[in-house]
C-alpha cells in the first residue's frame, strides 16, 4: 500500500510538472496573441540560466517552440483579415511590434571570435520583425488616409511618405548584416538572402511608385562587399525590381 501510494503521489507531480510546462509554452494552440507572446518571450529570456543554452531549431526539444515563436501566421491572421476594424489591427499591429523588440534581445548574442551563436534564431527573429513592420506601417498609413478629411493633400502625403521611408530605412538596417558576413556561416548567410528576396521583394510591390534611391544605392554598395553569391543574386534581383518600378514610372509620366 505505502509503494502505491508514493506511485500515486510520483504520477500526480509528473502531471503537474506536465501542465506546467504546457501552460509555459502554448504549443497545442494554432495561432499566438500577444499575451502568448508576452509570457513565451518572459520565460525564455529570464527562465533560461546562464550557464543554459537558450531554445534552438537544433534541439528537438526546443524547435517547435522556435518555430511557433517565429511564425509570421501569428500576427497575419490578425493584421490581414479585413474583415476587423483597421483601428483594431492597428492597435494589435503596435502590440506585436513591442514585443518583437522584446525578442531581438534574445539571440543576438556573438562569441568571442565575432560569430554570432545563435545566427538562425537571430535571423528568424529578424526576419519575423520584416515582415510584421510591412503590415504595421502599411496599417499606419492607411488608417491615416480613412481619417484625413482630404487624403490626397499635400500634408498627408507627406506623412505617409515619411512613413514609408522611416519603413525603408528599418529595411535598410537589414542589409547593414551584409557588413558582418564574417559572423555566419553559409547557412546564416543563406538565411539572409532568403530574407532579401521575401521581405524587399513584398516592400516594392506594396510601394511600387515610391523613390527608393537610397535603397538602390545601399544595395549597389553590398553587392561590391559581399563575398557570398546567394546574397549577390539576392541583391542583384532586388535592383533589377527597383530599376523596373522607375522605369514603368518614367513610361506612364511621359503618356
Amino acid at each position: 500500500m505505502k509503494n502505491n501510494t508514493i506511485l500515486l503521489f510520483a504520477f500526480l507531480l509528473l502531471c503537474l510538472v506536465s501542465c506546467k510546462e504546457e501552460n509555459k509554452f502554448p504549443l497545442e494552440k494554432k495561432y499566438w496573441d500577444v499575451t502568448d507572446y508576452d509570457n513565451v518571450i518572459r520565460e525564455v529570456k529570464y527562465g533560461t540560466k546562464p550557464d543554459e543554452k537558450l531554445p534552438t531549431f537544433d534541439n528537438p526539444e526546443t524547435k517547435l517552440l522556435l518555430e511557433k515563436l517565429t511564425d509570421q501566421e501569428n500576427f497575419k491572421v490578425v493584421l490581414d483579415d479585413k474583415e476587423l476594424g483597421l483601428k483594431h489591427r492597428n492597435e494589435i499591429a503596435q502590440q506585436f511590434f513591442d514585443k518583437w523588440k522584446d525578442m531581438t534581445t534574445i539571440y543576438n548574442a556573438i562569441d568571442r571570435t565575432d560569430k554570432y551563436i545563435y545566427e538562425k534564431e537571430y535571423l528568424e527573429v529578424f526576419n519575423f520583425g520584416l515582415g510584421l513592420q510591412l503590415r504595421y506601417f502599411k496599417l499606419g498609413n492607411d488608417e491615416i488616409i480613412e481619417k484625413a478629411d482630404d487624403p490626397n493633400s499635400l500634408s498627408v502625403l507627406n506623412t505617409i511618405n515619411r512613413n514609408t521611408q522611416t519603413l525603408v530605412n528599418n529595411m535598410i538596417i537589414y542589409l547593414d548584416e551584409i557588413n558582418n558576413e564574417k559572423s555566419y556561416s553559409d547557412v546564416g548567410l543563406n538565411l539572409i538572402a532568403n530574407g532579401i528576396n521575401e521581405n524587399f521583394t513584398e516592400l516594392i510591390n506594396i510601394y511600387p511608385d515610391f523613390n527608393y534611391d537610397d535603397l538602390l544605392e545601399k544595395v549597389n554598395l553590398m553587392l561590391k562587399k559581399t563575398k557570398s553569391e546567394n546574397i549577390k543574386q539576392s541583391l542583384t534581383k532586388l535592383k533589377q525590381l527597383i530599376e523596373s518600378k522607375k522605369s514603368t514610372k518614367v513610361e506612364h509620366s511621359e503618356l
